[in-house]
């Protein structure tokens, strides 16, 4: 009994002791990490909140190592950091890539930093579709569709788009295109012509994307720190990562340099090189 006593007890104090640690912690800057292709926000959106609703972070800084990804999981994080940076100072880093919806999301910031070598850019948006309908006959199949409306079964592998369907899809792509430039022109203050030359779906290193005024400085997370700490008149602020990591048994027992995570992200680095939007 009294060995289960002492085991509640300790219990108690571990927690009391957790408690009271976070009552004491000092003021840090969550570096908030945005890597690989960008698609179902759910944990950014929950780092992101967690993150304004703790006083203890007196900045943010969005890392960005991303080719891009899905339309609406960008504009989504994009909204959730323009309304902490209400609160707090954002800077966004690119660490080697930033393009297209990772670009999109860096302009969330007040402050964009790339390291000159840096890829961004890429202010567009793609779309592919598959005509397997020639495979299909040459296999002998026939496939039937019904459908209760016209553009129903646009994009279907199983026939090539029409005219309509094409018109149709590129007023999609072209209404993106241009909430995508505007977005760009209102956060980095272009002009019409400035605004016209860098939103063709080209990639820029960053020291170019300096000169063409698509980010603020050159450097790394370093530099973004500096820029926090002066903004809010503190120094030797710590970092805290976002979202949270759990630590895997594989990753204690694997060595750093054979991390399977390393590898699969130089993978998706070239494969999406150009994801939308």
């Amino acid at each position: 009994m009294k060995i289960r006593y002492i085991l509640i007890i300790s219990v108690l104090l571990l927690f009391g002791f957790g408690s009271l640690s976070k009552l004491f912690e000092s003021d840090k800057i969550a570096v908030l990490e945005i890597k690989g292709v960008i698609e179902n926000p759910k944990k950014i959106i929950n780092s992101l909140a967690d993150i304004k609703n703790n006083e203890i972070y007196k900045g943010l800084i969005v890392r960005i190592d991303s080719p891009g990804g899905t339309v609406g999981s960008s504009q989504e994080i994009y909204s959730f950091i323009k309304e902490i940076q209400k609160k707090i100072p954002v800077v966004a880093s690119i660490v080697d890539i930033g393009a297209s919806g990772g670009y999109l999301i860096a302009c969330s910031a007040e402050h964009i930093i790339a390291n000159p070598g840096s890829i961004t850019g890429s202010i567009g948006v793609i779309s592919q579709y598959y005509d397997a309908s020639k495979l299909l006959s040459d296999l002998g199949l026939n496939i039937e569709v019904l459908k209760s409306g016209e553009f129903k079964d646009s994009t279907s592998p199983t026939r090539p788009l029409n005219e309509n369907e094409k018109k149709m899809l590129k007023s999609v792509l072209e209404d993106i295109h241009n909430q995508f430039k505007n977005l760009v022109k209102k956060e980095r203050n272009l002009t019409a012509d400035q605004l016209d030359f860098v939103s063709k779906g080209q990639i820029f290193t960053g020291f170019q994307a300096k000169q063409y005024k698509l980010v603020d400085d050159l450097g790394g997370i370093l530099l973004a720190k500096k820029y926090i700490e002066n903004k809010v008149n503190l120094i030797d602020l710590k970092f805290e990562y976002f979202p949270k990591k759990k630590e895997r048994l594989l990753d204690q027992v694997l060595p750093e340099n054979i991390n399977f995570k390393n590898v699969s992200s130089i993978i998706f680095k070239k494969i999406f090189f150009l994801y939308t939007p």
